[in-house]
């Protein structure tokens, strides 16, 4: 995903984003035992991202994406440094994302098939998966660790570090196996490692879409958040386990066989929901009854988590009888790591929001409806809500790293929406892009008449998402 990845060796100053896609049958069955993974990657330093899904639309093979950085992500990212294929036959490596520097990990066929066609630069790797995974007497079931032993040898994972972590996984021999003959068979043709030594600036929990939503209910109940704040400082787990404990008992979840997939969380009062993979028709029948029902669309895990805190926080000052937050298909699919320090300052901070009449006419003064950053004086300013926030901040900081002045507006309340922050942030900037994260121009068919300008609306192109790149190249600047 150049230039927003890089492989390292090299020296241990240096930044590592990799982005991995671990395809085939087999891939979903490793979300478990990955988590394990990730969460002591996450106690060691590393900003982690997974999320699963299946290439090219519904019918696609199972992928399992896993984004692993030195930094904060904002999104799953794009592309494909390290590709795990665990099919019996020459993986198809087009529209992956592979480029010169790329690895590939798959299991040649028996027979002596053909091999991948990959693009220039792409280093290779056949590995036995199946064979070492049956020798060890644990089927199937332990190609998928097989393949991970491999994987996290070549990335530069110490010994004694893959040693402590076998006992944890569902086929311990096999992931053994797997980093044994990446040792000793392997010939790495690039050095690549992944910076390991413990940083305690940078201590990170690993959150599920449910963890979220659970500690923003149970925290919005606390009446002691500075407490709360120095006893997650000072042991993590213990704060989690607490707070998910309180949560299990108030929380309730609710399915219906008309809305397939769809879950909403609702707290003692019921007045704050949380809507997992819903669309509007699910939250409009959720809010029904309510006479000044406010919708918000989270980003990412964190902001899912903090914008429970603000519903609570709006039905306690009476602004709103009822508040929906939404996080879409794409982001009920993720884990992801999040700062300790970044909690500790949510809980720390009342949130600090400005409704009514007296309500400013811009984004400044804590008002945690819209966020914006970038340039004062903009060449473009870009529009993004809900799960596209992050690829549109990554696109932002892709800009300003070539000396472009770009700004990025993002609006956390759905509905009703933000009409007079984006009137405002059009005035400030030459020309507004918003960006959709459907084919279908859904929202801007809705804000067309309300607005008194015509912005580019970008989509993706059928059967893909949006990326950084996609932005960059489309919009252009008016190049």
């Amino acid at each position: 995903m150049a230039p927003f990845t890089a492989w390292l060796p090299v020296r241990p100053d240096q930044d590592v984003d990799v982005i991995i896609k671990i395809v085939g049958s087999v891939a979903s069955t490793l979300v478990k035992d990955w988590t394990c993974i990730a969460q002591s990657l996450t106690q060691k330093g590393l900003s982690v991202m997974t999320q699963q899904g299946r290439l090219n639309g519904e019918f696609g093979e199972c992928v399992l994406d896993i984004r692993l950085a030195t930094r904060p992500v904002y999104s799953m990212g794009h592309g494909c440094d390290v590709l795990v294929h665990l099919g019996r036959t020459a993986p198809d490596c087009r529209d992956l994302g592979l480029q010169p520097g790329s690895v590939v990990l798959w299991e040649p066929p028996s027979d002596k098939g053909p091999r991948p066609i990959l693009p220039d630069g792409v280093i290779a790797y056949p590995i036995p998966l199946m064979d070492l995974c049956l020798r060890k007497g644990e089927g199937a079931i332990g190609k998928g660790l097989a393949a991970l032993g491999a994987l996290l040898h070549l990335l530069g994972v110490p010994e004694t570090t893959l040693c402590r972590w076998s006992p944890l996984l569902s086929a311990p021999r096999s992931f053994a196996a797997g980093h044994d003959y990446a040792r000793h068979d392997l010939e790495k043709r690039d050095a690549y490692s992944l910076p390991l030594t413990r940083a305690a600036s940078s201590r990170a929990m690993l959150w599920t879409p449910e963890r979220a939503i659970l500690l923003g209910y149970a925290l919005s109940a606390c009446d002691c958040r500075m407490a709360c704040n120095a006893e997650l400082l000072a042991s993590p787990g213990r704060w989690t386990t607490k707070h998910l404990d309180i949560a299990a008992s108030t929380v309730s979840v609710l399915t219906s066989e008309s809305h397939p997939g769809v879950q909403v969380y609702r707290g003692p009062a019921g007045k704050v929901l949380t809507v997992l993979r819903g669309t509007e028709c699910e939250i409009a029948s959720c809010l029904k009854g309510f006479k000044a029902p406010l919708v918000f669309a989270a980003a990412d895990l964190p902001d899912a988590f903090n914008l429970v805190l603000t519903g609570h926080t709006l039905v306690r000052r009476g602004v709103s009888d009822g508040v929906a937050v939404l996080l879409e298909d794409r982001i009920a699919c993720r884990h992801q790591s999040v700062l300790v320090s970044a909690v500790g300052g949510m809980l720390c901070h009342e949130n600090a929001i400005v409704y009514g009449p007296d309500a400013p006419s811009h984004w400044a003064g804590g008002d945690a409806r819209v966020e914006r950053e970038g340039d004062s004086e903009a060449e473009v300013g870009f529009v993004a809500w809900g799960a596209m926030q992050g690829v549109v901040r990554e696109a932002v900081a892709l800009y300003r790293s070539f000396g472009f002045r770009v700004a990025g507006l993002y609006p956390k309340q759905i509905a009703p929406f933000q009409l007079k922050a984006i009137e405002v942030f059009a005035d400030s900037v030459g020309r507004v892009a918003l960006i959709e994260s459907g084919e279908m121009q859904g929202y801007w068919n809705r804000l067309r008449k309300a607005l008194s300008f015509e912005p580019v609306v970008l989509t993706p192109e059928p059967g893909h998402a949006l990326t950084p790149m996609d932005i960059f190249l489309r919009e252009g600047l008016g190049t």
